[in-house]
């Protein structure tokens, strides 16, 4: 199959990306890497790109991109993969914010599926994150480059011992410390990029690599919004467990009964070789160049080429270290695994010898107030939403007024709104245990006033206490 170049799409530090047509008249993306350095480390480069695309020989779903061809060219080597003109995650997200929850859900299943069968291939991604997201004309995403992958097939020493691989932002755990990355690492790190698109941002928030592969390390996982759906809620929380042993596996993720064990395979014929899927990545005649990060870490392992902090960085650890909440030969501190806050639960007296004291208090979103509520914002970004069920009793002289407290712990302050659908009706503050008051007036003495309105508790400034606030209500309309 010949190629004509029609124009550049983008270029990276190890190559650029064109669009082409093919003769039979498709358009494809021209992915060119140029390899250099010494002898063997040129042999070590071809050797992993080889790699990848029988790697992506062995999968077939609707859901991975495919690689159509490999071209050799002297020390060129260029990956041919379908045009794609439906934009990556990432791009999307910048371009018109987080996806609504159903679309999140929908992703979910559909790179889910994609996951699994590549687990059952026995192959491990290791590098899932939003910019290797892409989707097609129709909307329908695609787990794309696979150019860092490991599989029970690896030919040894292609990862150097003790090295990262992976995106600091996106990557599990076990993955940022420099452990061996399996199956779980990749429920995490498609969930973390499943919630940058719920949310607009990573499970260990923003800030420099090597801050995020701290925080990566140390499991720092960021408490999902309560503002999301339950199930969506249910099902991230789950693959953001720091615990690889308690995610779910990718079937699970996808609805799907078969499992995720590796099952035999035969070796692809080497006509398949270069026909299932490649790092390629267009959105808007912009190319995001997936595998040259991918050629660039193995650069690093070699020792060739600049180290970039967003693709790989080296960790050591000792026999035997302390631990943020477990130190060295003693038992794992409460509520937490050893390395951090088991979700849900937070830190607030900053005094690992009795964990995250901060417990969450249970309340769902729009629990009902009768009497009286205690509650607690835990985590700290915790927000209480309450429903509260207001009845008309008829006064003749139309002065029924519903009266709502709040009573903060000591040393925090939260705020109480009430609102009647998305309309604010009043709303009040309370700090240090000084209570504050809203009081609503019956709105009509001509009609049935009872209704349904909600409470909603939202701290106030960065100070937080595990003690539990008070709302209370008295009156009626």
């Amino acid at each position: 199959m010949r190629y004509e170049r029609m124009r550049r799409l983008g270029r990276g530090g190890m190559g650029v990306v064109d669009l082409a047509r093919a003769d039979d008249g498709r358009l494809v993306a021209l992915k060119t890497l140029t390899l250099h350095g010494s002898a063997a480390e040129i042999a070590r480069a071809r050797q992993r790109i080889r790699r990848e695309a029988e790697v992506l020989a062995r999968l077939a779903h609707p859901n991975v991109v495919e690689l159509l061809d490999v071209l050799e060219d002297g020390d060129d080597v260029t990956l041919v993969m379908p045009y794609l003109s439906g934009g990556t995650l990432s791009d999307r997200v910048a371009a018109h914010g987080p996806a609504p929850a159903e679309e999140v859900l929908r992703l979910t299943e559909r790179l889910g599926g994609a996951l699994a069968a590549a687990h059952r291939a026995g192959i491990v991604h290791r590098d899932i994150k939003p910019a290797n997201v892409l989707f097609d004309d129709d909307g329908e995403p695609h787990l794309a480059d696979f150019g860092v992958a490991s599989s029970r097939d690896d030919t040894a020493g292609l990862t150097a011992i003790g090295t990262v691989v992976g995106t600091p932002a996106f990557m599990a755990p076990e993955q940022a410390r420099g452990e061996p990355a399996d199956r779980a690492a990749d429920v995490f790190s498609l969930g973390a990029t499943l919630r940058y698109a719920v949310t607009g941002e990573g499970p260990y928030g923003t800030g420099s690599a090597d801050l995020l592969v701290t925080r990566a390390a140390a499991g720092k996982v960021q408490p999902l919004p309560r503002s999301l759906p339950p199930e969506l809620r249910r099902r991230l929380e789950a693959m953001l467990d720091p615990r690889p042993d308690r995610r779910p596996s990718a079937a699970a993720l996808a609805g799907g009964p078969d499992g995720t064990e590796v099952r035999a395979a035969v070796s692809p014929h080497p006509a398949r070789v270069a026909r299932r899927l490649a790092p390629a990545w267009v959105l808007g005649g912009v190319a995001a160049v997936g595998l040259l990060a991918a050629v660039a870490v193995a650069g690093r392992e070699t020792g060739s080429g600049p180290a970039t902090p967003t693709t790989a960085s080296t960790t050591t650890t000792a026999a035997c270290v302390d631990r943020p909440y477990r130190p060295c030969g003693g038992p794992v501190a409460p509520n937490t695994d050893g390395e951090a806050c088991l979700p849900g639960f937070d830190d607030y007296d900053e005094d690992p010898a009795n964990g995250c004291e901060a417990e969450p208090d249970g309340l769902e979103d729009g629990t009902v107030l009768v009497d009286r509520i205690e509650g607690t914002i835990v985590p700290r970004d915790d927000v209480d939403v309450i429903a509260v069920p207001v009845r008309d009793s008829a006064q003749l002289l139309c002065d029924g007024t519903l009266r709502l407290t709040l009573t903060a712990p000591a040393g925090m302050a939260l705020r109480l709104e009430v609102l009647d659908g998305d309309d604010l009706l009043n709303e009040t503050t309370s700090a240090d245990g000084v209570p504050g008051e809203v009081a609503l007036r019956e709105p009509s003495c001509l009609r049935d006033d009872s209704t349904t309105l909600t409470a909603r508790i939202t701290p106030i400034g960065s100070d937080r206490s595990a003690e539990p606030y008070v709302l209370e209500r008295r009156g009626s309309y």
